[in-house]
């Protein structure tokens, strides 16, 4: 009996497996397809990366792709004074980047995103004296003492992203204009430095330098984006 019983229960263990096996390959993984004709989007936008444009595409009711453009070049003097010396800071800063994105929208009101950029960050410093150094009845032009360069950039020139956002960059059928706000971080490792020096100074743009300046800056791994847009749909 108890032969008999296994038998069976063996019997319709095999009919449910090849059942489920069978429905398996008939089931098949359908992809949407994308109506490349409609639901375009143009964005203007000011964030902490400069200003910028944005190409946007609707992929379905939850998910937007964009690729977008922004740049910031600035250029700045000052002078500083360390350690009793009176220092000329040329800075010639730039940031900005190529981001290519994707949106997946909870709710019409907001939204998380996420994607890479290929991030144009850059810092190029140059240090001079801004008057000459008297030794007695010697003086020393700045000229002399000689100029010294940081040129710092990211660790990672490509960069993840992630960010949550309010509004939508694409405006719904029923209206052409539309804003987000946006808020995120790019992930680009440890900044890297390289320095030179001529003059009198050169023998301080050393490895030992550049060393103790990355250390110093190590924990600076990630960038803020904050982003304002304005979207206008195209069709």
């Amino acid at each position: 009996m108890k032969k008999h019983i296994a038998i069976i229960i063996s019997f319709f263990l095999l009919t449910i497996s090849v059942e489920s096996q069978s429905q398996a390959v008939q089931r098949k993984l359908v992809i949407p397809e994308i109506d490349w004709t409609d639901g375009w989007a143009v964005g203007l936008k000011l964030s902490t990366t400069g200003p910028g444009l944005e190409g946007i595409k609707v992929i379905n009711k939850n998910w937007n792709a964009r690729l977008g453009f922004s740049l910031l070049p600035l250029h700045i003097k000052t002078d500083i004074d360390q350690a009793g010396l009176a220092l000329n800071v040329d800075s010639r800063i730039r940031t900005g980047g190529i981001n290519l994105q994707a949106d997946f929208h909870v709710s019409e009101w907001y939204y998380f995103t996420g994607g890479l950029w290929l991030n144009l960050v850059k810092a190029d410093l140059e240090i001079q004296l801004s008057d000459e150094l008297e030794f007695g009845d010697i003086a020393i032009t700045p000229e002399q003492i000689g100029t010294f360069t940081v040129l710092g950039k990211t660790g990672w020139p490509i960069t993840p992203y992630l960010g949550f956002g309010f509004g939508n960059p694409m405006p719904s059928d029923s209206r052409k204009y539309w804003f987000n706000v946006e808020v995120g971080a790019w992930y680009h490792h440890k900044p890297k430095f390289d320095l030179d020096a001529v003059g009198m100074i050169s023998p301080t743009a050393n490895a030992d330098n550049e060393a103790a300046l990355r250390n110093n800056f190590k924990s600076f791994r990630f960038y803020p984006v904050i982003s304002i847009q304005g979207t206008y749909r195209i069709f």
